[in-house]
């Protein structure tokens, strides 16, 4: 999906929920909750992202390096930024 795209669907995200919690994860969220999901396609990706939640912590590119690398690469092990309502 094109960055843009995702920005667009974050930003509606957010104005449709009064709280937001944006987790970096590695799986998809149990469907119990309201939430989306915007797979990471670059490290750039998730830095321009993270301007839009201040209390999400972001590892450095070499830390998010590590963590991808030490996942198994099918679609469902990619990184996430998964946003929850709270």
């Amino acid at each position: 999906m094109v960055t843009r795209n995702k920005i667009k669907r974050i930003e509606a995200f957010l104005e449709a929920h009064d709280k937001v919690e944006a987790k970096l994860e590695f799986s998809f969220p149990l469907p119990k909750f309201d939430s989306l999901v915007i797979i990471l396609n670059t490290y750039a990706e998730l830095e321009l992202f993270s301007g839009y939640f201040e209390d999400l912590d972001i590892p450095t590119e070499e830390e998010y390096e590590e963590m991808c690398s030490s996942n198994n690469y099918s679609v469902s092990a990619y990184p996430k930024l998964n946003l929850y309502a709270v």
